[in-house]
């Protein structure tokens, strides 16, 4: 049985040749080209942002970067931001480390947003095809040693931690008490802020997003 085709959609803005063409070369993999409203890359549910160091650097010192980053954190996907270069891209750059620094740790932390790292083109596109490898094995079902996951808690764990502001301890306490996904997406307010941690206004934007 052969196994399903990885897809990976691109922004048609996206100037990457390289990297596209790298990405051509796994014959397991097709391309899309699309125009996408936030992102350079859709695997699945994920937007991927690619940012040169250069790009990244530029978009911070004109204050651009976290309306940028902010838009992506509050879209309906899962988002990654991709940053390729070295340090040698930026030596001539009027921007010091530490503010470099501080602004990855704000989109790490303060977003919730993962951070992927690469030095070139060609490792981005081994980056991006690793991780639509690894999202292709999740959706269906089968994690990277080919084997099911054993235990369906961890399913519904990872579902849980998709809705706003869930966290892996909290996505337990939350199937703690209710024991069920479905009792979870159809508890009304009242009772989501029974669960330590969920209070009157993280209950409502859960309501909200499942009630969309």
């Amino acid at each position: 049985m052969n196994s399903p085709l990885i897809e990976i959609v691109y922004d048609d803005r996206e100037h990457a040749d390289l990297l596209l063409e790298e990405l051509t070369l796994h014959t397991d993999a097709r391309l899309t080209k699309k125009r996408l409203t936030l992102g350079d890359y859709q695997i699945n549910n994920w937007l991927i942002e690619r940012k040169t160091l250069p790009e990244l650097v530029v978009s911070l010192c004109s204050g651009q970067l976290f309306s940028q980053i902010s838009r992506l954190s509050e879209c309906d996907f899962n988002t990654a931001l991709l940053i390729e270069g070295s340090s040698q891209d930026i030596a001539t750059y009027d921007i010091t480390r530490e503010a470099l620094i501080g602004a990855i740790c704000s989109i790490s932390i303060n977003f919730n947003m993962p951070i992927l790292r690469s030095l070139s083109q060609t490792e981005s596109a081994k980056i991006l095809y690793f991780c639509a490898t690894q999202l292709n094995n999740r959706e269906t079902g089968v994690i990277s040693t080919g084997r099911k996951p054993k235990r369906q808690k961890n399913r519904q764990l990872f579902i849980l931690q998709s809705l706003p502001q869930v966290g892996p301890k909290l996505a337990k306490r939350l199937l703690s008490h209710f024991d069920s996904i479905e009792a979870i997406f159809t508890a009304p307010v009242e009772e989501l802020i029974k669960v330590e941690g969920i209070g009157q206004e993280k209950a409502r934007t859960i309501r909200e997003i499942l009630t969309l």
